[in-house]
């Protein structure tokens, strides 16, 4: 009986533990794929002659005309908004699926 309840609690942080990664790992994508784009700009301009510095100001500036009009694009941005929630949203049931279980767990031996 306590066995079962243990086992469904470590199952439950599995899940919790994987939906934050997940979460996490979303989030960070989204921040650091402007700056992986900025670097590969940079390495474009630098490996047509340029010069480092002003390689890195032309891959600034195309990188902030990038987002400029990405920002034009409110359905692009909600889009990438709802999705994130969703994941939260979807994780959060997921884990809420388990307190079920350790109810059931803690009444069937009583």
């Amino acid at each position: 009986m306590k066995l079962d309840q243990t086992l469904v609690k470590v199952f439950k942080f599995i899940t919790f533990v994987f939906f934050s990664f997940t979460a996490l790992l979303y989030v960070g994508v989204l921040l650091l794929l402007p700056l992986d784009v900025l670097f590969q700009i940079v390495r474009l301009f630098h490996a047509m002659g340029l010069p480092t510095v002003i390689a890195a100001a032309l891959g600034i500036g195309a990188v902030g005309y990038l987002g400029l009009q990405v920002s034009k694009m409110p359905a692009l941005c909600a889009l990438v908004v709802d999705i994130g929630k969703q994941l939260v949203a979807f994780g959060h049931a997921q884990i809420r699926r388990c307190d079920a279980l350790i109810a059931e767990t803690g009444q069937g031996g009583a």
